[in-house]
């Protein structure tokens, strides 16, 4: 005869949490660039070029799904629009510089960085790649994409100068250039602008909670991973920038700053390339 205990039912150990890092560190593989479906609501428009070893509608996918996981929820989060943007990988501190060659795949003529830091330090924009400024990142922009982009606008509330407009222009094609804090998985934080760096944003996933959480795909020069984050994880990051970090003022070197510093350069602006190139991939869901 078994016991009451034998007679008990004991439960398997839950999961371990699928933590954040997850979206910013997703696995190599090699495939393919044939083109799959990403969901019964989206298609594909134009056929996407693959010059790295990944799929980009792949990369895309497995993001999304990372999410999806991450959330728990019944169903995917959907994704209102995705342009695809070669990664680069930044060598120094030329994060903001790296963010303006990726966004450059955008067009039929990508620049370098090494093209847009000579660029920029023939301006007087940087000593060593820094773009503490972006004011002058919007001019270096009209400067390198006077050909390619109709309109280089300048944020000046950042994410909150008005939420829906801002993912509305993302929704149409734009592509954001934001400063933030990174952490050390390169996901936002706030830590007042000592963790300075640049991404680029070309898309948006709304989450399938009840509270339809946006989040933003990005991408930045320390990973050549798709990552998405919070629309207003982004924003208070973006909104914290408010001094150079002490131990970056005391290396020795000399940054070009401007009047105001950090905060006036960088702390809750950002800017928005409208219409940037024609001829590359776009992903949206069909109407």
């Amino acid at each position: 005869m078994s016991s009451d205990r034998d007679a008990m039912y004991y439960p398997p150990p839950p999961p371990p949490p699928v933590l954040p890092l997850l979206f910013n560190d997703l696995p190599k593989f090699s495939s393919t660039c044939s083109l799959i479906p990403l969901h019964a609501n989206c298609t594909v428009v134009n056929v996407l070029r693959c010059t790295c070893p990944r799929n980009p509608e792949q990369e895309l996918l497995d993001t999304r799904n990372r999410l999806w996981q991450y959330e728990g929820t019944k169903d995917p989060p959907h994704i209102s629009f995705y342009r695809y943007i070669e990664p680069i990988l930044q060598d120094g501190p030329k994060c903001g510089l790296v963010a303006l060659s990726m966004a450059s795949s955008c067009t039929s003529h990508p620049l370098s960085v090494e093209e847009v830091f000579q660029e920029a330090r023939a301006r007087g924009f940087t000593n060593h790649g820094e773009m503490f400024s972006v004011d002058d990142m919007a001019t270096l922009a009209r400067e390198m994409f006077q050909r390619s982009c109709r309109e280089v606008e300048v944020l000046l509330g950042g994410l909150g100068h008005d939420k829906e407009y801002v993912i509305r222009q993302l929704t149409l094609g734009s592509i954001l250039l934001i400063p933030y804090d990174a952490d050390a998985n390169h996901s936002p934080c706030c830590r007042r602008g000592h963790k300075a760096h640049w991404a680029v944003i070309s898309g948006v996933m709304l989450s399938s909670t009840a509270q339809r959480t946006c989040h933003l795909l990005a991408r930045q020069g320390k990973s050549r991973h798709l990552a998405v984050w919070s629309y207003d994880d982004l924003q208070r990051s973006n909104e914290n920038l408010v001094e150079l970090d002490p131990g970056r003022a005391s290396d020795g070197r000399v940054y070009v700053l401007p009047p105001g510093g950090v905060a006036a350069g960088l702390g809750g602006r950002a800017i928005l390339l409208h219409d940037l190139g024609s001829d590359q991939s776009v992903i949206a869901p069909s109407l």
